[in-house]
């Protein structure tokens, strides 16, 4: 018998999906901080799923799991869409969003800038020059 480690989370209709196909899961169901670490790891699971979609109609499937796990995030910390959404406006609204392309290959501030610490502080994210 072949038994493979999958060890991430899945739809609510896995487990009946699985034995559809005659596979037998061994699962759970996660709550509380365990859910919440799960569905961020799921998110940049599907995240790296939207960088590889080669056309439309796969960037439509998986912009829609990205908005599933985002919907299972919205309940298990409690907030609603339209919180999301009004934060979402104020951001669009001070700082603009992403309708231009805009691409900045690198900045360049003085020692004293406030904000060297903050670049600083994620060598990995930002390398300094």
């Amino acid at each position: 018998m072949a038994e493979f480690i999958l060890k991430k989370i899945g739809r609510d209709k896995g487990v009946e999906a699985f034995r559809s196909q005659s596979i037998t899961p061994n699962y759970k169901h996660l709550q509380g901080k365990e859910l919440v670490a799960e569905l961020q790891k799921k998110l940049i699971e599907e995240a790296y799923e939207v960088q590889e979609a080669q056309d439309a109609q796969e960037m439509i499937g998986e912009l829609a799991d990205v908005l599933e796990v985002i919907d299972g995030l919205y309940k298990a910390y409690g907030i609603s869409p339209e919180a999301v959404a009004q934060e979402k406006e104020k951001r669009r609204q001070e700082r603009g969003g992403f309708a231009t392309g805009l691409y900045i290959e690198t900045i360049q501030m003085s020692e004293d800038n406030p904000r060297v610490k903050h670049f600083r502080k994620s060598p990995k994210k930002y390398p300094e020059i």
